[in-house]
């Protein structure tokens, strides 16, 4: 009987709105404040036409129509339309992200710590903590519609209108619920949780990968990913529910489908079976090849997925060129060797805005890495290491440096995808000495964000997941100075700030060996706090 399937479902949710309620509180302030906050402050930051216009012109350039989606040349530019097109598929890949994690965590998460047996042990229907966890992932996104809702209805924003303020908010709200139930089925095919969290990011950024190739070269056909139903939905110039309800409908295909897999699987294993080990490998000698043999798959899921999104990036240079070639003035004016430098100067402009995406995939591969020292420790890992005659300093160094040397590969991959792109569809494409030039550059601020996340794993592990938030905060620094109008100090609040002009102009050593020396002392730091700690599981 259904009754006894999903028998206490109600119970666990409560447990888990509980459990992860300062989480909870973290995403809904830091994705509700951004979407309210701006809509509430967008008529005081572009006051003139002037600046309208001038933002327009940004927003539709390749690199902004890369990231943030394609606005109809068709429809009246209005504040409300603005907001749309800035704001509504960029949110969406962080609704998306912050529902999956939260599944993953409430399943396989739980799972992987032995808790789902404990619960299951009890009088427990067999799909009561999927749907539990499902429920949550409702509970949060409602919350978030609502808010965002009700919130900008109240932010009154030029051309804005009630179907459009509804259907922005629902439209995220849909896209949450997509992918909470897209991690909820990767946590049944995988066998942990790590596995499931990297196959259910890689479908996340496969749809946003699909959506910024179509929305560049072909915008009418970007019904192809998820991700691109938000700009079909059109709000506030064409309000089109449809892309909503289809959401919620592979929502719950999806959630069907995972609710089948978990009902012909054990606990504690996943549709993919996990092979057979060796019962003796060199491999497991030590810390570090023990590290590299677990983190294998991630690796390289990171480093091809790392290299085709360069390779999706560089493969529509030519397309950023077009806006010259198609220029007539340029054509009869300018000679071809001036047509080639502001080609050149355009391509540049672009690396400078796209550089900041390839270096927070960098930053993120790597503080992950630095938070597992957290999670190993808690799963009993690292207590099998101490049992030999191996210090705590070479565990906490094996796994920072391997964290450095990973997300560095990753930053070198990606660049190396964007350069191969360049090459293929550029019939002068940029010199290589630009690409090693944003690598030289922002590496140390890499280096540094990895400095603080060890930091935080060293003294207070519990707050681990806030180098993620500064991490964030810093993409929306970056990405977004331009269009916030943000000074050059606020952008500066960021490691990665102190490099915003790479490519374009030459890397300034001073504020690269400022950052290199911060980062060094705080690694120091870092490393005699974890040895002084009393114990590496609190």
């Amino acid at each position: 009987m259904l009754s006894n399937l999903f028998a206490q479902s109600g119970r666990l949710l409560k447990i888990n709105l509980k459990r992860d309620r300062w989480r909870l509180l973290v995403w809904f302030l830091v994705l509700a404040g951004l979407m309210v906050g701006y809509a509430s402050k967008i008529g005081v930051i572009y006051t003139s036409q002037k600046s309208v216009d001038a933002l327009v012109v940004t927003l539709r350039s390749p690199a902004m129509i890369a990231v943030l989606g394609y606005i109809p040349k068709s429809i009246s530019i209005t504040e409300a339309t603005l907001f749309s097109g800035e704001m509504l598929v960029f949110m969406g890949l962080f609704y998306g992200l912050a529902s999956l994690l939260l599944a993953i965590n409430v399943t396989r998460g739980d799972e992987d710590q032995g808790l789902t047996e404990l619960v299951r042990a009890k009088s427990v229907g067999r799909q009561a903590l999927l749907l539990a966890a499902f429920l949550e992932s409702i509970v949060f996104n409602l919350f978030l519609f609502l808010i965002v809702g009700g919130g900008l209805q109240l932010a009154n924003m030029s051309g804005a209108n009630t179907s459009g303020n509804w259907l922005s908010a629902a439209l995220l709200a849909g896209v949450g619920l997509l992918f909470g139930a897209i991690g909820i089925l990767t946590a049944q095919a995988a066998s942990e949780a790590r596995t499931a969290t990297t196959a259910a990011i890689t479908v996340l950024g496969a749809a946003y990968i699909v959506r910024m190739l179509i929305d560049v070269k072909q915008p009418k056909y970007n019904w192809w990913s998820p991700l691109g139903w938000i700009e079909q939905g059109g709000a506030y110039y064409r309000n089109n529910w449809l892309p909503a309800v289809y959401l919620l409908l592979a929502t719950f295909v999806i959630l069907l489908v995972a609710m089948a897999i978990s009902s012909h699987r054990d606990i504690g294993a996943g549709l993919i079976a996990v092979r057979n080990g060796k019962a003796k490998s060199w491999f497991l000698r030590g810390p570090l090849t023990a590290l590299i043999k677990v983190d294998a798959k991630s690796f390289w899921s990171w480093l091809f997925g790392a290299i085709i999104l360069g390779l999706m990036y560089g493969s529509i240079f030519d397309s950023i060129t077009d806006v010259i070639k198609s220029n007539k003035f340029m054509a009869t004016m300018f000679s071809t060797a001036m047509k080639q430098k502001a080609s050149d100067a355009l391509l540049l402009q672009f690396m400078a805005t796209l550089a900041i995406i390839f270096v927070i995939v960098a930053t993120l591969r790597g503080i992950f890495l630095v938070n597992q020292i957290d999670g190993d420790a808690k799963k009993g890992y690292l207590e099998q290491l101490l049992a030999k005659p191996i210090s705590r300093i070479r565990i906490f160094v094996t796994y920072i440096g391997y964290a450095v040397v990973n997300s560095l590969l990753v930053f070198a991959a990606g660049l190396a995808g964007l350069y191969a792109g360049n090459l293929a569809v550029m019939k002068h494409p940029l010199a290589l000495k630009y690409f090693i030039r944003l690598f030289n550059g922002y590496s140390v601020a890499i280096l540094l964000m990895i400095a603080i996340a060890a930091i935080l794993i060293a003294f207070i592990p519990r707050l681990k997941n806030l180098t993620l938030l500064y991490t964030g905060f810093g993409f929306i620094m970056m990405y977004f100075h331009s269009i916030f109008k943000l000074k050059v100090w606020m952008v500066k609040l960021v490691p990665y700030g102190w490099m915003r002009n790479l490519p374009i102009k030459a890397i300034n050593w001073a504020n690269f060996t400022g950052l290199l020396v911060v980062a060094l002392v705080l690694l120091i730091i870092a490393v005699i706090g974890f040895q002084r700690r009393d114990q590496i599981t609190k």
